[in-house]
């Protein structure tokens, strides 16, 4: 059991408790806690656990690097046991999870099992989880739509191919992790039908999904895991499979309603190394399977119309209609405000899908 642990002495207790009582026993387990430069107690709370449980607990401290991946690597350096789990502290696993993946790793013989992950509070991935699977790959698993680290790995097949996390990274640095194991893997296994891992939101911890990513590190990130699935698949509707789940996450999902709050200069680059991408990962043909509005993102990124992507990303949604209600006495009159004071509304405060929409048009027959 490998967790990375940072300021977060208020939950990794509950964390720690669902993995001392796994049903698979405590004494079958070791957990590798990296102690990220904690200033809050984290640290005196392991070491408590340690000298509670020695040789089943075991705790490294080192100076704050600032993202998840170096622990990481640190504990995997030092963890002996056949399989390794990956845990957040802020999060806790079912009372059966261990004992229900190790099963279904050795009935059969599969490097990566991943367990249900159930959202507390805060989204998780449903497609991977709609069936059982016994000894499947990337594509019969859909593993592919689960890339976050709370997976069970047989530590063979991490050590073998010198598998590591992307370090500095604050987000996604899973990915080049997850996806060679889940390519290099001679099976894959899927449990269901239990609620192996949680995945809580916590409104006093910091969650590193929640933050907008640095372009540079984050666009290069996600260039090394495609050139992985490029080198191990052949072009083809499997691999196009794969590259979907990158467009229309990774790259698109970077020009949501947080990308109008940025600076020009960092919106602008996100859309040249965004651009980038999409010319050299992504077709004509995988890009027309996107939805209506999905295309017309890409079409604003490969034009580098970093302007109209701004208003495409305000956009504001119609409101649904509200039920009609009884009608109410006419209020007591109120003296009209002066012309031109009060409140902007919202059509001129923010742009309306029409006039985008025209204006972009407008923009690209000009060769904008």
């Amino acid at each position: 059991m490998i967790i990375p642990v940072y300021n977060a002495v208020d939950h990794l207790p509950e964390c720690l408790q669902s993995i001392a009582a796994q049903s698979i026993g405590f004494d079958r387990l070791e957990i590798v806690a990296v102690d990220d430069g904690s200033t809050d107690g984290s640290g005196e709370l392991l070491q408590t656990w340690a000298e509670r449980h020695p040789g089943r607990v075991r705790v490294v401290r080192q100076e704050n690097c600032g993202a998840p991946g170096g622990p990481r690597n640190r504990a995997i350096a030092l963890a002996e046991g056949e399989f390794l789990f990956f845990a957040d502290p802020d999060d806790y696993l079912g009372t059966e999870a261990l004992e229900r993946m190790v099963a279904a790793a050795e009935r059969n013989d599969s490097d990566v099992v991943l367990g249900k992950i159930k959202g507390v509070g805060r989204k998780a991935p449903v497609t991977p989880f709609r069936a059982n699977v016994d000894g499947g790959d990337i594509f019969s698993s859909k593993g592919v739509w689960s890339l976050t680290a709370h997976k069970l790995f047989r530590r063979s097949l991490v050590e073998e191919h010198g598998l590591r996390f992307a370090e500095g990274l604050r987000l996604a640095e899973e990915q080049v992790f997850v996806v060679p194991a889940y390519l290099l893997a001679r099976s894959i296994s899927v449990v269901s039908d239990y609620d192996c891992y949680y995945l809580v939101r916590r409104d006093d911890f910091p969650h590193l999904t929640r933050e907008v990513p640095d372009p540079a590190p984050f666009y290069a990130n996600v260039r090394d895991v495609l050139n992985i699935v490029v080198a191990h698949v052949p072009a083809g509707e499997k691999r196009d499979d794969l590259l979907y789940r990158w467009l229309s996450l990774e790259i698109l999902g970077r020009f949501d309603g947080r990308f109008a709050g940025l600076s020009e200069e960092t919106r602008a680059l996100h859309v040249k190394l965004a651009g980038e991408l999409l010319g050299d990962f992504m077709h004509r043909a995988l890009v027309d399977r996107l939805p209506p509005l999905s295309r017309l993102r890409c079409l604003l990124i490969s034009q580098g119309l970093v302007e109209e992507l701004t208003a495409l990303t305000t956009l504001v949604p119609k409101p649904k209609p509200k039920p009609k209600a009884a009608p109410k006495p006419d209020p007591a009159p109120q003296a009209e405000p002066a012309q031109g004071s009060g409140p902007r509304t919202a059509a001129r405060r923010r742009y309306t899908a029409a006039g985008v929409l025209k204006g972009i048009k407008r923009r690209l027959r000009q060769g904008r």
